[in-house]
């Protein structure tokens, strides 16, 4: 009996570290005419919200994701979101994340 109740505990612990962590929505700003890659650096406290990355595609976050991002666009008076599959995320080794690209047609 306490060995059913040992694996139970394990099953459910391996469970719930499987969790899916939340999506994380960051919003960024760029000109109408603006078209390519985005490289944003993540965990940037002092960065403004939305991001405004400059006219080369660079610019940062104050957004430090745990798991996937969706990035919410505003183009001109346009905006549209790029679904976590269309994002990057780059992590050190310990898992921190340090910046976020993702293209812009």
């Amino acid at each position: 009996m306490k060995s059913l109740l040992g694996i139970a505990l394990t099953v459910s612990l391996l469970l719930a570290s499987c969790a899916k962590k939340p999506v994380t929505r960051v919003t960024v700003k760029v000109a109408d005419t603006f078209s390519g890659y985005v490289h944003l650096d993540s965990c940037v406290s002092i960065a403004q919200e939305p991001a405004e990355p400059d006219e080369s595609g660079y610019g940062h976050t104050a957004a430090c994701p745990a798991g996937d991002v969706e990035i919410l666009v505003i183009k001109g008076t346009k905006s549209f979101v790029i679904p976590p599959e269309g994002v990057k995320v780059r992590r050190n080794p310990s898992g921190q994340p340090t910046y976020i690209t993702f293209q812009i047609s």
